[in-house]
C-alpha cells in the first residue's frame, strides 16, 4: 500500500447538511457553518445540497462541532451529518465517473 493509499484509508468522511429554522434569512447561517468547518483543517467542497469535507478524525469532529455552534448561533438549526471512513481513493471515482460519461 502506498502512502498516498494509507492516507486516504486513514481519512473521515464528513458531509453535512445545515437547515436554519424559522429565519427570514437561511444563507448567512449556512455560510458560517460552512466557514467555521474549513476553519478546522478539513477540505471544504461546497454540493448544492450538502458539504463534503474529509480529514483526519480529529479535524473532522472538531468541523462538525464548529459548523454546528456557527449555525445556530443564527438561531434554531437542524444538522445533517454523515461520517464515513474508508474513503475511495480519487483514481476510483474518476474511473466511476468516466464509466458514468461514457
Amino acid at each position: 500500500m502506498s502512502r498516498d493509499e494509507k492516507a486516504e484509508e486513514e481519512q473521515v468522511g464528513l458531509q453535512f447538511s445545515v437547515y436554519p429554522l424559522r429565519q427570514a434569512h437561511l444563507r448567512a447561517a449556512i455560510e458560517a457553518a460552512v466557514q467555521a468547518a474549513a476553519g478546522e483543517g478539513v477540505a471544504v467542497t461546497i454540493g448544492r445540497l450538502s458539504t463534503f469535507a474529509p480529514g483526519c478524525e480529529e479535524s473532522v469532529f472538531a468541523a462538525v462541532r464548529a459548523a454546528f455552534a456557527a449555525a445556530r448561533s443564527f438561531g434554531p438549526t437542524v444538522m445533517v451529518v454523515t461520517l464515513s471512513s474508508g474513503l475511495p481513493s480519487e483514481s476510483t471515482v474518476a474511473e466511476m465517473t468516466e464509466v458514468l460519461h461514457a
